[in-house]
């Protein structure tokens, strides 16, 4: 140095990577404190179907989609022997 101090060396690392550093950042900021909040309130607060439910829930939307399927095709089917008988 131009002083004759000498340059002080950086902080030691207290064994957190700089991940973790970046983290406690954001934590500490208005906009981590937000998106935590906001995590609180919806994922906490909800309440989750169980297993079972979810099974349940699974077979209805698979039969739902069949049935659709089946409409679906059966129509196009209906619509296209009209469309040949008027050809």
């Amino acid at each position: 140095m131009a002083n004759g101090s000498t340059a002080k060396a950086p902080p030691a690392n207290s064994g957190e990577g700089l991940f973790t550093r970046m983290m406690r950042g954001i934590r500490q900021s208005k906009l981590g404190r937000f998106l935590i909040e906001c995590k609180i309130e919806t994922m906490d607060k909800a309440s989750w179907p169980t297993r079972k439910e979810l099974w349940a829930f699974t077979l209805v939307v698979l039969f739902a989609l069949v049935v659709v399927a089946a409409w679906i095709g059966v129509l196009d089917t209906i619509l296209q022997n009209i469309t040949e008988l008027i050809k």
